[in-house]
């Protein structure tokens, strides 16, 4: 546990939620100086979306909502970000996006793209993240 000087709070691996919304409304979609990404609160916030499970699930649900993405039609959070990491601008699947991990197809099926110049994937029945089973 690290305590901030001047401050009374701590900055730990645990951030209350309501703490990371202020630092995610003062740091996130902003160019910030370099000061400021060198400092332990920004740190501190970093540490919170990729440690802290409600942190992370109210970033990228907030993230999905100013996208017009409809996540909660997804098995849990995690899916909906990285189906919506898979889509272009307009819509359509990046087929030749070596860091798309995931697609859904409009007729409901799941998979895991094979980056092989083809849109060749490996079918999936199953959330690789909460366990849900997906497609009938």
């Amino acid at each position: 546990m690290r305590a901030k000087k001047g401050r009374d709070y701590y900055l730990t691996g645990s951030m209350e939620l309501e703490k990371f919304k202020e630092l995610h409304t003062r740091f996130f979609g902003k160019e910030l100086p370099q000061e400021v990404l060198e400092s332990e609160e920004y740190e501190a916030y970093l540490d919170a979306i990729h440690e802290n499970e409600a942190c992370y699930n109210w970033a990228t649900a907030e993230k999905l909502k100013s996208k017009g993405f409809d996540y909660k039609s997804y098995c849990c959070i995690m899916m909906a970000d990285k189906v919506f990491e898979s889509l272009d601008e307009e819509g359509e699947i990046k087929y030749d996006d070596p860091e798309v991990i995931i697609n859904k197809w409009d007729e409901g099926f799941y998979g895991i793209p094979v980056h092989n110049g083809s849109a060749t994937m490996v079918v999936i029945n199953y959330c690789p993240w909460c366990g849900s089973k997906l497609s009938e």
